[in-house]
């Protein structure tokens, strides 16, 4: 019965993209916003985006360590998958802990500080980023589609 389940079921890629799309488009919209709205704000941003930087950075991880985890949970994937899931989730977002703070940290060092070989390392840490978390939030099997046309037992 299980193997029919899951020969006749779907994967949601709608669910799958809107996860992705939330979790790496809008959270590092967040993060790249809040420097410029600390620069209008304050007076004295130098300090307030470092604190920022290491403060944001830890609250995200735990954040997106809870929420991540609740995605997992309810997926249509077996026990074995879920556990790599939760590697893959710890790694992405291990990455972006860097990765947020170097880009609000980005705001206060001078002009030219990143050379050619940090796009490199960057490029590899959002390519690292993006593999884990496609992997992490992979939405598993669905119900089985609706059949159109059933074959008439003979």
């Amino acid at each position: 019965m299980s193997s029919q389940f899951t020969s006749n079921s779907h994967i949601d890629f709608a669910g799958w993209m809107l996860r992705l799309l939330t979790w790496d488009g809008i959270l590092p919209v967040c993060v790249v916003v809040t420097p410029f709205l600390i620069e209008t704000v304050l007076p004295n941003r130098r300090g307030a985006i470092e604190f920022v930087a290491v403060a944001m950075p830890i609250m995200g991880f735990f954040t997106r360590i809870a929420v991540g985890t609740r995605h997992i949970n309810r997926n249509g994937c077996g026990t074995y998958f879920r556990g790599v899931q939760r590697c893959a989730l710890l790694l992405g977002v291990f990455v972006l802990v860097f990765l947020d703070a170097i880009l609000i940290l980005a705001h206060v060092m001078p002009r030219g500080a990143f050379g050619r070989g940090d796009v490199i390392v960057f490029a590899t840490m959002i390519s690292v980023y993006l593999t884990s978390m496609a992997i992490a939030m992979y939405p598993g099997r669905g119900q089985p589609l609706p059949q159109v046309f059933r074959p008439e037992s003979g």
